[in-house]
């Protein structure tokens, strides 16, 4: 029996001439390796793929073993809910002080030597040793930028609570240390480092902030008046926030934030109900970050991971409150013996996927 449909005439679809608000919502939804093959489209689609890989890049999750020798390196891209699995030997063995722009300040347990590692391009930039071993140390910006300053604490002298701020600018071939009186205590491995305004925050306590001015290489202790009840452990986080530094802590019935408020009048922390709904935190015990330009579905979220136990615990505002949802999160075993850190990927990864 011959087909009786009319044959319609083919509608040819100019696809280059969708909206670009909705180019940019499929972009947003592609793999980063899609995102790159849909920018050799056309002209449109190469302009909004630019756009979400320049302007989104959401920083991955990297955890891998510090014990094992064989174990990959695993990431996390919160955007996709994907995860890969690499082999990265240069890391074996080592911890991160830090990460920042795509790059990791690494180092040997014990040893005073460093080095800045980048896990994407597996390029490595070895520090001049340090005569004093860094508690915790952090880097303004990439190894390879103009002007990037390495900053490190180090305890002199323990009897008489005397410590050392130690900094390097990049192609310089030795540290240079100054020796402060405390009046807190000792720097531990616990100390958070915040660069903010010129100027490098320590957070390894609540009520004593040690502040160091490296133009002058001068240190100031603020006191900070805070809730008596609140308690630095595992589950803490210091995060700048569009030029505030927040404080969050978990492990309660709820999130706190807390807000520092530094003026001349004295420094204090002030609890607030939220945070921005256009942030986003990602945290984790060598450092946190906040990122405010992400697609809708990240924004106002917190993504943290309680170290040593490599999971992403997911936060979510309702309006009133945060609540939790783990189902996003990637299955992990709960070994203790991780390292884990945030870190943005660079702007096309699609040889390291």
């Amino acid at each position: 029996m011959a087909d009786e449909r009319p044959n319609r005439p083919m509608v040819r679809i100019d696809w280059s001439n969708l909206l670009p608000e909705l180019l940019r919502l499929v972009m947003f939804r592609l793999l980063v390796k899609d995102t790159i093959c849909a920018s050799a489209v056309c002209k449109a689609w190469y302009e909004s793929s630019v756009s979400c890989l320049m302007n989104n890049r959401r920083p991955w999750f990297m955890k891998y073993s510090l014990t094992s020798h064989r174990g990959p390196c695993e990431w996390y891209d919160p955007m996709q809910r994907m995860s890969y699995l690499t082999y990265i030997p240069e890391i074996i063995g080592m911890s991160v002080y830090h990460a920042k722009d795509g790059w990791l300040l690494m180092y040997k347990d014990g040893s005073s030597e460093s080095f800045f590692f980048n896990p994407f391009t597996r390029k490595l930039i070895n520090l001049p040793s340090c005569e004093h071993y860094n508690e915790s140390a952090a880097f303004t910006c990439a190894p390879t930028s103009e002007g990037c300053l390495v900053f490190g604490v180090t305890n002199i002298d323990r009897d008489n609570n005397f410590v050392g701020i130690n900094t390097l600018k990049i192609g310089e071939t030795k540290w240079e240390t100054t020796h402060f009186k405390s009046f807190g205590g000792l720097f531990t491995s616990k100390i958070n480092i915040i660069f903010l305004e010129g100027l490098v925050h320590c957070f390894g306590w609540l009520d004593w902030i040690p502040v160091f001015d490296p133009s002058n290489r001068t240190l100031v202790n603020h006191m900070a008046e805070y809730d008596r009840s609140l308690e630095l452990s595992s589950g803490c986080y210091f995060v700048e926030i569009k030029g505030d530094i927040f404080f969050v802590k978990t492990g309660g019935e709820k999130l706190r934030f807390f807000r520092l408020n530094r003026n001349n009048k004295g420094w204090s922390w002030e609890e607030k109900d939220k945070i921005d709904e256009t942030s986003t935190i990602f945290g984790a015990s060598c450092g946190s970050v906040c990122r405010s330009d992400l697609p809708t579905s990240l924004r106002n979220k917190l993504l943290l991971s309680n170290a040593p136990h490599p999971m992403i615990k997911t936060y979510f505002s309702d309006g009133e409150k945060y609540l939790t949802n783990d189902s996003g999160t990637p299955f992990w075993d709960r070994h203790p013996k991780y390292q884990c850190v945030w870190i943005e990927p660079p702007k096309q990864c699609i040889d390291f996927i």
